[in-house]
């Protein structure tokens, strides 16, 4: 029954990559497979259930592997073989459900290829660019801090041009950076194999990362990499850091407080509760993710920010359950446009709707278990 369990997920992850391509913009260099394209494009419901089905798999699955942690029946040798092979699969996938990476790489060609100022210029101003006829925010300035432009020169250059080798650079860029923050947290929980598994294989953390190649998962390594820096009392480089993470996209400002903490109480000579950190770090990363909608809305992808954290915290595990349950209900706010196709009109509201229905469930089922 085990090796069926692991077969069907990596059956589902491969038709992952496969019918991620039918999400191809048609105005896109990018290649498209006939039939799987016109059944993403044309049929709503095809897409609808492949997707909802897909997460159920990914989320069974992710369950199982943590009851087999607990009860140690897997090792951990075996657990970071199926995260290899899980980024392996993925980093393959098309960007299914966002088009940011593809603005992570019309900010790299203003910069590397025109030589413009990516907090100046829009890509719109570049006359003639073939991105622009497929590119969702076009006529938007750079989103991203300084050290995240700096770091895509490197999947860039190493595109030599052409947008797919391009799009797989970008993608291995962010692998590389969720297996360096998997590590973190491996070192941080004390070697924990449901830590691990809890953050690593969930399936918002590697749609979102895997899949979509957002870069949130750089932003938190650099964040944890500071607090490791400061755990062995390297104050300046651990400082250098964290400016770094922040100057990735912004977030991890919320975690300046808990950085000055254990500054203030390191010059005090006093101890530091590192459980009390991650938790004080979780909530802080949680409390930006929630305020998110002030400025656009509350994207799947910024629950990685307090899942980083939340990682590393040993309990209760009611919050651990309420997070993970969480995570389901982000991972469902794109259905309503894969049925629909219009991200105006009645999704909005139904994407709030089933974001918080799982919350409600699972909260409705823990008391009434609770009274039994």
């Amino acid at each position: 029954m085990t090796i069926i369990f692991h077969l069907l997920y990596f059956v589902v992850l491969w038709l992952l990559v496969f019918v991620s391509y039918g999400f191809v913009d048609a105005n896109s260099p990018f290649p498209r497979f006939g039939e799987i394209y016109r059944l993403v494009q044309f049929a709503r419901v095809y897409p609808t259930a492949w997707y909802v089905g897909t997460l159920i798999v990914l989320f069974v699955y992710h369950r199982y592997l943590l009851g087999l942690a607990s009860e140690k029946k897997v090792s951990a040798r075996f657990v970071w073989k199926i995260i290899f092979l899980t980024v392996l699969s993925l980093v393959c996938a098309f960007p299914a459900f966002s088009n940011d990476i593809f603005n992570y790489i019309a900010t790299a060609k203003v910069t590397f290829l025109y030589k413009e100022n990516p907090y100046v210029v829009m890509p719109i101003d570049i006359r003639n660019e073939q991105m622009l006829s497929f590119l969702h925010a076009s006529n938007k300035v750079a989103l991203y801090g300084p050290v995240w432009i700096a770091m895509t020169f490197i999947p860039y250059r190493l595109g030599f041009g052409n947008l797919l080798i391009t799009l797989y650079a970008f993608k291995s860029l962010v692998a590389g950076f969720y297996l360096f923050l998997l590590w973190f947290l491996w070192k941080h929980s004390q070697q924990k194999l449901t830590n691990l598994i809890w953050f690593a294989l969930n399936p918002l953390v590697i749609l979102q990362t895997l899949v979509d190649g957002h870069n949130d998962v750089v932003m938190m390594f650099l964040a944890l990499f500071a607090f490791d820096l400061l755990k062995r009392r390297r104050v300046l480089a651990s400082a250098f850091i964290f400016v770094c993470s922040i100057l990735i996209k912004g977030a991890t400002v919320a975690l300046l407080p808990v950085f000055v903490w254990i500054v203030w109480q390191q010059a005090r000579k006093n101890d530091i509760y590192w459980n009390a950190v991650w938790r004080w770090s979780a909530v802080s990363m949680f409390v930006i993710f929630l305020l998110s909608p002030l400025r656009e809305e509350l994207y799947p992808w910024y629950f990685i920010w307090p899942m980083t954290f939340l990682a590393l915290v040993p309990g209760p595990i009611v919050v651990l359950d309420g997070a993970y349950v969480l995570s389901l209900g982000l991972s469902l706010r794109i259905v309503p446009f894969l049925w629909t196709r219009e991200w105006g009109d009645i999704t909005p509201v139904v994407k709030k709707i089933v974001t918080v229905v799982p919350l409600f469930l699972s909260g409705s089922i823990y008391a009434i278990l609770k009274k039994l």
